[in-house]
């Protein structure tokens, strides 16, 4: 290294453990747990592409910790907002488009998991063209029941690109 900045050979191993560094330094990809207790604790997510891409796929990989079962009949509740207005809000069943897409069964024990999943970002005649919007993205994962009981949730940003 010369005046800390790496030689050629050095480069690599340089860009290697910068990027290892971010990753282990931000296992959530900056994302955060929300305010509040949960018994089921996400330790690491990322998603990729990273922003996500209208029209393609994205595919999303998470690690969770589960201390509660999770139910058949879960939900995943995804809200994103722009400018503080709910842009899209989807919720979906948990077990079936997480739990058995990543190769596991519902009721899900406690234990340790990790689920990799895909899909297809829809784009729409409205969406802008040539920009990105930072979405303020809240997940939550909640056991069925009145009232539902709140598993894990989430907040950080998810970027898209409407080419």
């Amino acid at each position: 290294m010369i005046n800390n900045i790496p030689r050629y050979k050095d480069l690599n191993l340089w860009i290697c453990s910068k990027n290892f560094t971010k990753l282990t330094d931000n296992p959530l990809s900056g994302y955060t747990q929300c305010s509040g207790t949960f018994p089921n604790t996400v330790t690491s997510f990322s998603f990729t592409p990273n922003p996500v891409v209208a029209g393609q796929n994205v595919t999303y990989t998470a690690s969770v910790v589960n201390t509660v079962t999770i139910q058949q009949g879960a939900t995943l509740n995804v809200t994103g907002s722009n400018q503080q207005q709910v842009a899209f809000n989807e919720v979906t069943d948990f077990c079936k488009e997480w739990i058995e897409v990543s190769g596991y069964k519902c009721p899900l024990e406690p234990g340790n998991y990790t689920y990799v999943v895909s899909e297809y970002i829809m784009p729409t005649p409205n969406d802008p063209k040539n920009t990105t919007i930072d979405f303020d993205l809240r997940v939550e994962i909640a056991n069925p029941g009145d009232p539902e009981i709140l598993l894990s949730c989430m907040e950080g940003k998810y970027p898209i690109y409407f080419p």
